[in-house]
């Protein structure tokens, strides 16, 4: 079916490269796993969220706001590329950061200073309990001075933002095509789970009869589950169409977050240590770390059938990983 999308700017370096990965937890199982590398969609916008936000500035750039709110972890990749986008753009920029300001600034937080963005940090218990309610509170606040504010949800997922991911999906359909792979599954991190919603809504716009896994990071199966479909929803209702959403189609492991979100402990750190060693590539602590190594458990474990082809989002983060050097050497 065909589907037009809303109105966006052009921010991302497009289409993202389409790798082999020279890795695999159990070669004999002739699983070949694919990288999708949306860690090169850009610079100090890198990552997957600037998909999402070609989507978000446009509407807020069209409504004349001139200070946008947004949240995040303190290394938050969606908050450094706002910032970032806010420089840009000549907006002023307010982020709820979770957890306790660093003494000295490191990765995304520095870029998220030197970008000149405003910060208010709260507590985990804090922004977990309400973190849509603060953000309003702080709105209001701008409000109050004349000022317009846009709220841009935590990782820009909403029905306008998902649309990021709902176009990715195109864009990889395309290149599988193009290249002869027939993709069995796709694997993505979860955060805040508008990458894997926008990679489900695109697979049923397509037509394309591809599973989607996705490894939580932060929170419980439970929770995605919820969100996912929520937005899911909201998201069908936005384009007047029944795309006949299935709960139980989402496929959520959350056994891989470790010590916590953002945190991680000797298992990951010689995880990402040997993927770099070994293949080039350059994982993060918060997302694609625990997501590539939540798919080799999976797949070392007998979870995927044998000669099957995997496709991994490489959802970036690499400034993220500056802060836990102290973990590898």
């Amino acid at each position: 079916m065909k589907v037009n999308p809303p109105a966006r700017f052009s921010l991302a370096q497009l289409p993202t490269p389409l790798e082999v990965l020279p890795l695999s937890p159990a070669p004999e199982s002739g699983i070949e796993i694919f990288v999708k590398r949306d860690d090169l969609t850009g610079s100090v916008l890198s990552g997957n969220k600037i998909r999402k936000l070609e989507f978000l500035f446009y509407d807020l750039v069209s409504k004349r706001s001139d200070i946008v709110i947004t949240c995040g972890g303190v290394q938050s990749n969606h908050c450094r590329a706002v910032a970032s986008l806010c420089a840009m753009s000549g907006i002023d920029c307010h982020l709820v950061l979770k957890g306790r300001e660093p003494k000295v600034p490191d990765g995304n937080y520095f870029l998220d200073m030197l970008f000149g963005a405003k910060t208010t940090f709260v507590t985990v218990r804090e922004y977990e309990k309400d973190i849509n309610g603060i953000m309003q509170k702080i709105a209001n606040r701008y409000r109050g001075r004349k000022k317009k504010p846009y709220i841009i949800p935590e990782g820009g997922t909403d029905p306008l933002g998902i649309w990021g991911y709902v176009k990715a999906l195109g864009e990889i359909r395309k290149q599988t095509i193009k290249a002869n792979i027939v993709v069995d599954t796709i694997c993505c991190a979860v955060g805040s789970g508008g990458t894997y919603a926008g990679l489900y809504l695109g697979s049923k716009i397509a037509r394309w009869n591809v599973d989607i896994f996705g490894v939580a990071v932060a929170r419980n199966k439970r929770y995605y589950e919820k969100v996912i479909f929520d937005n899911c929803i909201a998201f069908e209702k936005s384009i007047s169409m029944d795309l006949k959403i299935d709960p139980e189609d989402f496929d959520i492991d959350d056994n891989h977050i470790g010590p916590g979100y953002g945190k991680i402990g000797p298992v990951e750190a010689d995880f990402i240590r040997n993927v770099a060693k070994n293949s080039g590539i350059v994982l993060d602590p918060a997302y694609t770390s625990k997501a590539l190594l939540g798919l080799f458990r999976n797949i070392a474990d007998g979870r995927f059938r044998k000669r099957s082809n995997i496709l991994f989002i490489h959802t970036g983060g690499h400034w993220g990983l500056l802060p836990s050097r102290g973990k590898f050497f």
